[in-house]
């Protein structure tokens, strides 16, 4: 919890305050303790009320590797390129005035076998440090967590970052993408955008979204409206989220009222019976989102898109990791992002 009370300290730094902030989705809420939950809901809800734009990061394999000794150093060795020639400084004393040459490793000369050794690619697995013994190789669990951690350092190649722009929130979630885009590494990715309409309105409304992006001047190469977006999910993937709900449920109809009370007053993140039919339509939404973006965007770089929210005191906190887990599982790198509907963009008329 140390982290969230710095980020605390942040928000009475005046004129020179930041106004977005960035955290890793909690990937171990359903087991972690729940009060640690509430406290991860709560900064969101916080940085609403201070006018705060939020960015909610997810990665497949997850954010944490502070459990990997010497991670930084792993790190640096992966960025270290195979093909890079090491020269070989000759040095002869002999003379009286010293002549120094240089070659190159692959050129015929007396080559030490450690010398050797650097010149090949490496094909064994990054070691990690034990400070009680000696390295050891990573699993290959840790291995995809490393690299996953690196993913962003690399250039990005020829692909896209599909925005799914859902809510008008002052243009937070389309800035981010276009900024990316004007980086080195990203270059080369392109911008898809995605967004909710109606079937018989679908031309009308990629229109008007090419219009209002090219008054952004916002490069594009494909505008997709999704006419089914409000389509029931599917059976499996709705009794799917049930089934992760149900540990965290209250099932006060089942209880004594007194007793349903006092459970709910102790754990406050507990999902009532009447927060699941309130709710059903919105749950429903996260689920159905999930599918699209595994039909759609499931081979984009990264995925930039509306952070849904949820009413302060009105949703369990359980319910709302509940809804952001459907939304974002099992895809490529995304970024859940709410602004605080002050506009970013410039408008060009």
């Amino acid at each position: 919890m140390k982290i969230y009370e710095n980020i605390y300290m942040y928000f009475c730094l005046g004129r020179m305050r930041p106004n977005i902030l960035v955290l890793g989705f909690k990937k171990d809420w359903q087991s972690a303790d729940m009060n640690d939950v509430d406290i991860y809901i709560n900064l969101l809800h916080d940085a609403f009320d201070f006018q705060y734009g939020v960015v909610v990061i997810r990665l497949r394999e997850g954010l944490d590797i502070s459990h990997l000794q010497g991670q930084e150093e792993l790190l640096s060795s992966q960025e270290k390129s195979p093909v890079t020639k090491d020269i070989i400084v000759n040095v002869d004393y002999s003379k009286k005035i010293d002549t120094v040459t240089s070659k190159p490793v692959s050129e015929k000369g007396p080559i030490h076998k450690e010398e050797e050794e650097d010149i090949k690619t490496p094909t064994q697995p990054l070691l990690k440090k034990d400070p009680k013994g000696p390295s050891v190789p990573l699993n290959l669990a840790d291995q995809k967590l490393l690299d996953a951690s690196s993913q962003f350092q690399k250039k990005q190649g020829k692909n896209y970052i599909d925005v799914w722009w859902l809510f008008d929130d002052g243009g937070l979630t389309l800035l981010i993408p276009y900024l990316l885009t004007t980086k080195k590494k990203w270059k080369d990715c392109k911008i898809r955008v995605f967004i909710g309409g109606k079937i018989n309105r679908i031309d009308h409304d990629r229109r008007a979204m090419a219009t209002l992006l090219s008054k952004f001047r916002i490069d594009f190469s494909d505008i997709m409206v999704l006419g089914d977006i409000n389509t029931k999910p599917k059976k499996e993937n709705i009794a799917a989220f049930e089934e992760m709900i149900e540990p965290f449920r209250l099932h006060e109809d089942d209880k004594e009222q007194d007793v349903a009370d006092k459970m709910k007053e102790d754990e406050p993140w507990r999902i009532t019976d009447n927060e699941i039919e309130l709710y059903k339509t919105k749950s429903h939404r996260q689920i159905r989102l999930n599918e699209l973006l595994k039909e759609h965007s499931s081979t984009a770089n990264l995925i930039v898109m509306s952070l849904p929210v949820a009413r302060k005191s009105a949703v369990s906190s359980a319910l709302y990791m509940a809804w952001i887990e459907a939304l974002s599982k099992d895809l490529p790198p995304i970024l859940l992002v709410r602004g605080n509907h002050q506009s970013v963009l410039t408008f060009y008329s």
